[in-house]
């Protein structure tokens, strides 16, 4: 009977092991990734979306404009690390200051891979000075990305 039952118990803690989807990584898999980045703006009810492809390789990121081209920023490339679920990114581009700057793959990011899905969502700082001149609306910054090869 007690082998029975350490059996019946080996049995599930592997079904209970098998079952679980990785959803983080140890390093971010060099690869071509398509997708969209997400602007959640806690005011409007709608997300902004825009499509983006981005390349990984050696610790290196590229930001290949889309066919919409006139939407800021056009790309960008840089490099990146990855440690603990965070990843920092830092891009060598030169900008214009006449759209958010938010919206370059810049600063530290917390990182979410099954191994072909990747999401990348923008740590945000938590800010201590709350006057009532500041606006208390909250913007979110999200790459959702399948790796396409």
């Amino acid at each position: 009977m007690k082998v029975q039952i350490c059996i019946l118990l080996f049995a599930l803690a592997l079904l209970s092991f098998g079952c679980k989807k990785a959803t983080t990584v140890d390093v971010l898999l060099d690869g071509h990734y398509t997708g969209v980045l997400v602007i959640t703006n806690s005011v409007k009810s709608v997300p902004e979306t825009r499509p983006i492809s981005i390349t990984l390789k050696d610790g290196r990121f590229n930001i290949m404009p889309n066919a919409n081209s006139n939407l800021k920023p056009y790309g960008g490339k840089g490099t990146y690390t990855f440690e603990n679920g965070t990843g920092y990114f830092t891009d060598e581009g030169i900008w214009t200051a006449d759209f958010d700057w938010n919206m370059i793959l810049n600063g530290e990011y917390d990182i979410r891979s099954s191994g072909v899905d990747l999401t990348l969502r923008r740590k945000s700082k938590t800010k201590t000075d709350l006057s009532p001149a500041t606006s208390y609306a909250t913007l979110e910054y999200e790459y959702i990305l399948k790796r396409t090869n």
